[in-house]
C-alpha cells in the first residue's frame, strides 16, 4: 500500500487516507517529498542528493545558511505516514569537492528551506530547471550545467542514488533573522543602513535593542570611502531657509524607470533638510528651483537669502541669475575647482548615493528603481540624526517629535489591497506588490505592482520585511547587476521626472519629486499598514485602471519591448544571450549573402564609421516571438556634401494610398502586400565608405582589419535613397511607369488590364485585376530581390479588409496599444473628441507641464488623424498649437481624445464600390481666442468615399467670416 507501506491496506487506514485528503486545505503544507525521512540515519554532511521529486531545496544544518528567515510549515513525506517540519528559508553558499570533480567552484543556492529533521541534504531537480539549469545523464553521473553551458558540478550514482558534494562556506551557525526578537537588523534596513553612532541616537524615537560589535557586509561593500577633507564650512545660519545648498548628481546610467538621467538635492543649512528633485535634462534646474522656492517660502512664512551651489552652467547662467537678482537672493558659489567649499551638498549626495547602493545592493532590485532608492533614502535622511544636530531634521523643520513607526523595509514584499471596482466577484482582494518609498503629500506607500507592472501609491497594505519582493519579479528583472557602474559619477545631477500621470493613485513611473510636505502627519499611518480592510475613499472615475488581460499582439510586442537589450554588452550578459546570438550570425550571414564588404588594412588618417547593433522582438502572425538582430552603421557622423551628397528618399503618400484603396474597391483589383528583406543591402554605394568590425565578431575580421562598404548599410544617410533609385530602375525595367503626381506610385497597363504598385521604403502594395499580368510583375521582382508576402492585412500600420461591397481601412490595434500606454484601456468614454469652450472652463493657474511628454501623444494622436481618423483632425491640429509650452489643461484635453477613442476604436474608413464625381468640400471657424487666427478644414471625396482631408490654422488674421471661408476654399483646391 503506498499510504502505508505496508503490503495490505487496512480500512482503517484508508479512512485516514480520505480524512486527511479532505481536511488538505487547512494545512500549511508543502508537496510530497519522497527521498526524506526522519528516522533513518543520517548521511555524510557534505552530501547532498539530487531529488526529482522534491519541489524545493532542503538542508538539514544551519552550517550551510548565508542567513535564515524563519518560516514554519508542514512538510509531508510521499509514502510516509508521517510530516516533517520546515523551520524556515534561505540562502545556501558552498563550494563544490574538488577530489571528484576537477578544480572546485563557489556555488549559491537561493530558497532553500531549513528542515532538521531531514537524514539528508536535497537540492530539487524542478527547481534547477526552472531557473535554467540544464541536467543531462553521462553514464554513472548526472552534469549540471548552468544557463551558458558552463559545467557546475556532477552528481555520482551510490546505492541507487545520485550524491553531490558539496563544502559550506560558513565555518559557524548561522543566525534565524526575526523582526519581532532582533529588531536590530530589522531596523537598520528600514532606515537605510545608519550608522551606529546615530542608530543609538534612534533609541529616543523607536525601540530597537542594543547590539555589540553588529556587522553588516551591505553597508562594508557599499559605503567605503577615501579620507574626507577637513570642514571649511564654518558659517552657520539662524532659521530655516536662510541659506540653500544646491547641487546636482548625474548622468546616471541605466536611465530610472521613469527615464530620469539627474537628480538635485537642495539642503537647508540651518535644519539639515534634504529636498531631492529627479530631471530627465539640466535645463529643468530653473523650473525646480523657482518651484521650490514659492512652495516653501508659502508654508514656512520664511524667505530664502542665499543659495550657495558650484560653477555648473546649470546653476551659472543669465536665466537663474536675473531670477535670483529679482528675488533678493544672494547666490553664492564655489572658488573653481574647489567643490568643498560647497561641502553641504556634497555630502549630501554622497549620503544619498550610498544609502541607494545599500538600499539596492540589499534588495537586490532592477537598478531601473535608482531614483526610487534616492527618494527613500531622502525620506529616511530627514528623520535620522546628523552631526552636530542636537535633532533629527524634520524635528527642526515642523517643530515637534515625529512618529516613525510607519518605516518600513525598502524593497520588501508588500501586500496591497485592490478596490471592489478594480476586481470581478470571484478575484482576490490583495495582490503582491514591492515596497518603493512613501508617498508624497498623502498618507500611503509607493508599492511597485509586480502583476502590471506600474508603480501605484496604496494606504491598505500589509508587509513581510523577511522576504524580497525582487525574487518575485522573475523574467522582468533583466538588468545586469553592477551597482559601481551605476553611481561611478557623483557630480553634475539633476533629475525631476513627469511622467505620465492619470488617475488618482497610478502614478508617475518616477518619484516627481522628495518634497516632503511634512504638513501632513504620517505617523497616524500606523492603524493602516497591518490591515488590508480599510478602503480608501475616492471617486470611482480617478481610481487607477486595470490593464486588460487579454492583450492583442500590438500591445504584446509593445510589452517584450522592456527586455530588449540596447547594446551588444547588455545582450550578453541578458538570459536570452543564445536567442541573440542566434539572431546576429543570421544578420551576418545576409550581409555576406549580399557581399556588403571587403575586409582590408586600416586606412590611415581616414574617418572611420563605427558600427552598432539594434536589437528587437517582433511577434509573428502565429504569436511566435522572433529575435531580431540588425547591424546598423553610425552614420550620424558623416558630413553632407563631403561624405555623402544625397539622402532624401520619397514615400507614397498616404492620400495617394488611399486613393489606390478606393479604386481598388470600385474596379474590384486584387490586392497584395509584401516587404523587402534587407532591402538596403540590394543597393550600391557610390561613396568610399570603411566602418569598424560589428561589435562581438572583431576576431572575424582580424587585427588591424576594417570593412570597406560596397553596399549600402542602415544607418548611412545615403542608404535610404541609393535603395530608392536601385527598385525604381528595376522596376522600370520590367515595364511599370513613375507617377508625375506620386514618385513611389508606378504603373503598368496594356489597354485592358492594369497593375498599380507603391511603395513606402521596403513595403510594397500591388493592386490589379489581372492575375496573369500580377503573377509576372511579382516574378521579375522577385528574381532581384527576396520578397516576403504579408498574409496579414495590416500595411503601414492600417488594419485593411475587403468586404462584399468595399474595402475598409482602420487603426484599432494602434488605438488600443495607446489606450494601455496611458492606462486608458478601461476608462469611461466620452462622445466628442472636445466640447467647445472646454478649454476655458480651467482655472487659470497656467501650471505647465513637461512638453516632451504633450508632443509625444500629440504626434500619436496626429498619426492616426492622418491616416484613419478624420475625426480628430481639429482637435489635434488645435492642440498642436501649444506643444512649446503645453499646460496641464491642453494634456487634459489630449487625454479627453483618447476617452473618445475608446468608445470609438472599432470605427472605419469604408470605400465603397459604387463610382461618382471628385467632390472638394471646405469650411472655416472665425476667429481664435489665442491670437485670432481662424481654422481652415477641408475634404476631398471620389463619390462617398474620403481621399484626402486636412485640418489647419490659418497664417493671417481675417477680418470676415467671408475672408475666412475664402482662404479655406483657396487652401483645399
Amino acid at each position: 500500500c503506498f499510504y502505508r507501506n505496508q503490503k495490505e491496506s487496512t480500512t482503517s487506514s484508508q479512512r485516514r487516507k480520505v480524512h486527511r485528503n479532505n481536511n488538505s486545505k487547512e494545512r500549511n503544507t508543502a508537496n510530497p517529498v519522497f527521498t526524506a525521512s526522519p528516522n533513518e540515519e543520517s548521511l555524510c554532511e557534505n552530501i547532498w542528493i539530487l531529488d526529482s521529486g522534491a519541489t524545493c531545496h532542503m538542508a538539514k544544518d544551519r552550517v550551510w545558511f548565508e542567513k535564515i528567515f524563519p518560516e514554519r510549515k508542514d512538510i509531508y513525506l510521499a509514502g510516509k505516514d508521517s510530516k516533517i517540519i520546515c523551520e524556515g528559508f534561505g540562502t545556501v553558499k558552498a563550494k563544490t569537492v574538488s577530489t571528484k570533480y576537477g578544480n572546485p567552484l563557489n556555488v549559491t543556492i537561493e530558497n532553500v528551506s531549513y528542515v532538521p529533521q531531514l537524514r539528508c541534504n536535497l537540492l530539487s531537480v524542478i527547481c534547477l530547471m526552472d531557473k535554467g539549469y540544464k541536467i543531462k545523464s553521462d553514464n554513472n553521473c548526472v552534469l549540471i550545467y548552468d544557463k551558458s553551458n558552463k559545467l557546475i558540478t556532477k552528481a555520482f550514482k551510490n546505492n541507487g542514488r545520485l550524491e553531490l558534494y558539496f563544502e559550506p562556506l560558513y565555518n559557524s551557525e548561522c543566525y534565524l533573522s526575526n523582526p519581532s526578537n532582533s529588531n536590530y537588523d530589522i531596523w537598520h534596513s528600514r532606515i537605510c543602513h545608519l550608522n551606529a553612532n546615530y542608530m543609538l541616537k534612534m533609541k529616543d524615537y523607536i525601540d530597537i535593542d542594543d547590539v555589540n560589535d553588529f556587522k553588516c557586509e551591505t553597508c562594508d561593500i557599499s559605503k567605503i570611502t577615501r579620507k574626507t577633507h577637513p570642514n571649511i564650512d564654518v558659517n552657520q545660519s539662524s532659521e530655516i531657509l536662510e541659506l540653500i545648498h544646491a547641487d546636482l548628481c548625474g548622468p546616471i546610467q541605466p536611465e530610472s524607470y521613469g527615464g530620469a538621467k539627474y537628480f538635485m538635492v537642495l539642503v537647508d543649512d540651518f535644519s539639515g533638510m534634504y529636498f531631492t528633485y529627479f530631471l530627465k535634462i539640466k535645463n529643468e534646474v530653473f523650473d525646480i528651483f523657482s518651484q521650490f522656492k514659492a512652495k516653501y517660502e508659502n508654508l514656512t512664512d520664511k524667505r530664502i537669502k542665499k543659495l550657495r551651489t558650484d560653477n555648473g552652467l546649470e546653476f551659472v547662467n543669465e536665466q537663474l541669475d536675473i531670477y535670483l537678482a529679482n528675488s533678493g537672493i544672494f547666490h553664492e558659489k564655489t572658488i573653481p575647482y574647489n567643490s568643498e567649499s560647497n561641502g553641504k551638498a556634497e555630502r549630501a549626495n554622497r549620503i544619498l548615493l550610498e544609502r541607494a547602493r545599500s538600499l539596492l545592493y540589499e534588495s537586490e532590485l532592477p537598478l531601473k528603481f535608482w531614483a526610487e532608492a534616492i527618494n527613500f533614502s531622502t525620506r529616511v535622511s530627514n528623520v535620522t540624526p546628523r552631526k552636530g544636530k542636537e535633532k533629527i531634521p524634520l524635528e527642526t523643520w515642523i517643530g515637534k517629535k515625529p512618529k516613525l513607526n510607519y518605516l518600513k523595509k525598502f524593497g520588501c514584499v508588500a501586500y496591497f489591497h485592490v478596490p471592489k471596482v478594480m476586481r470581478n466577484k470571484f478575484d482576490v482582494p490583495g495582490r503582491r506588490g514591492i515596497m518603493l518609498g512613501y508617498a508624497r503629500d498623502r498618507r500611503g506607500y509607493r508599492i511597485y505592482d509586480i502583476k502590471h507592472r506600474k508603480i501605484i501609491e496604496e494606504r491598505s497594505i500589509k508587509f513581510n520585511e523577511s522576504l524580497k519582493g525582487s525574487a518575485y519579479l522573475g523574467k522582468t528583472k533583466v538588468e545586469t547587476w553592477n551597482i559601481d557602474s551605476l553611481f561611478e559619477s557623483t557630480q553634475d545631477i539633476n533629475e525631476f521626472d513627469h511622467k505620465t500621470k492619470v488617475n488618482h493613485l497610478e502614478i508617475s513611473a518616477e518619484p516627481a519629486a522628495n518634497e516632503n510636505n511634512y504638513s501632513i502627519p504620517f505617523e497616524t499611518l500606523d492603524d493602516a499598514t497591518n490591515t488590508v480592510s480599510d478602503q480608501i475613499e475616492t471617486p470611482v472615475d480617478q481610481i487607477p485602471v486595470r490593464r486588460s488581460e487579454r492583450l492583442k499582439a500590438k500591445q504584446m510586442s509593445t510589452n517584450l519591448a522592456c527586455n530588449v537589450p540596447n547594446s551588444y554588452l547588455e545582450a550578453k550578459n541578458s538570459a536570452d544571450w543564445q536567442n541573440w546570438e542566434f539572431a546576429m550570425k543570421n544578420e551576418l550571414d545576409s550581409l555576406n549573402k549580399h557581399k556588403v564588404w571587403e575586409i582590408v588594412d586600416r586606412p590611415v588618417k581616414t574617418k572611420l564609421v563605427k558600427s552598432k547593433w539594434v536589437y528587437s522582438l517582433k511577434q509573428s502572425d502565429n504569436g511566435e516571438t522572433k529575435y531580431k538582430a540588425r547591424l546598423v552603421a553610425a552614420g550620424f557622423n558623416q558630413i553632407k556634401n563631403k561624405d555623402y551628397l544625397e539622402s532624401y528618399s520619397p514615400v507614397v503618400n498616404i492620400e495617394s494610398f488611399r486613393l489606390l484603396i478606393a479604386l481598388a474597391s470600385k474596379l474590384n483589383l486584387m490586392v497584395r502586400f509584401f516587404d523587402v528583406k534587407t532591402a538596403y543591402l540590394y543597393s550600391d554605394i557610390e561613396e568610399t565608405v570603411y566602418m569598424l568590425p560589428p561589435p562581438g565578431f572583431e576576431r572575424l575580421v582580424g587585427d588591424g582589419k576594417v570593412c570597406k562598404l560596397k553596399r549600402s548599410i542602415y544607418g548611412l544617410p545615403q542608404s535610404g535613397r541609393n535603395w530608392y533609385m536601385k527598385i525604381k530602375s528595376e522596376l522600370e525595367k520590367f515595364g511599370l511607369t513613375q507617377l508625375a503626381s506620386d514618385n513611389c506610385v508606378f504603373i503598368k497597363s496594356d489597354g485592358q488590364n492594369m497593375l498599380l504598385l507603391c511603395m513606402y521604403v521596403d513595403d510594397l502594395a500591388i493592386f490589379c485585376n489581372n492575375d496573369e499580368m500580377y503573377q509576372d510583375t511579382i516574378n521579375n521582382i522577385k528574381s532581384v530581390f527576396e520578397v516576403h508576402e504579408n498574409k496579414s492585412t495590416k500595411f503601414l500600420g492600417m488594419e485593411i479588409v475587403k468586404h462584399k461591397i468595399g474595402i475598409s481601412l482602420s487603426q484599432s490595434e494602434y488605438i488600443e496599444s495607446l489606450l494601455v500606454k496611458y492606462n486608458l484601456n478601461e476608462c469611461k468614454s466620452v462622445k466628442t473628441p472636445i466640447v467647445k469652450g472646454e478649454d476655458k472652463s480651467f482655472p487659470p493657474t497656467n501650471e505647465l507641464i513637461d512638453n516632451t511628454m504633450y508632443q509625444e501623444l500629440i504626434g500619436e494622436l496626429l498619426y492616426l488623424a492622418n491616416r484613419t481618423r478624420p475625426d480628430i483632425s481639429f482637435v489635434t491640429c488645435y492642440l498642436s498649437q501649444f506643444n512649446h509650452k503645453p499646460e496641464k489643461r491642453h494634456y487634459i484635453l489630449a487625454k479627453r481624445v483618447l476617452r473618445y477613442l475608446m468608445g470609438t476604436k472599432d470605427k472605419k474608413l469604408f470605400y465603397d464600390n459604387n463610382f461618382g464625381f471628385v467632390n472638394a468640400n471646405s469650411d472655416a471657424s472665425w476667429g481664435n481666442a489665442e491670437n485670432g487666427k481662424s481654422f481652415s478644414g477641408g475634404v476631398i471625396l471620389l463619390g462617398n468615399s474620403l481621399i484626402s482631408w486636412k485640418c489647419h490654422k490659418q497664417k493671417s488674421v481675417s477680418l470676415s467670416t467671408c475672408e475666412a471661408e475664402l482662404f479655406a476654399i483657396s487652401e483645399i483646391c
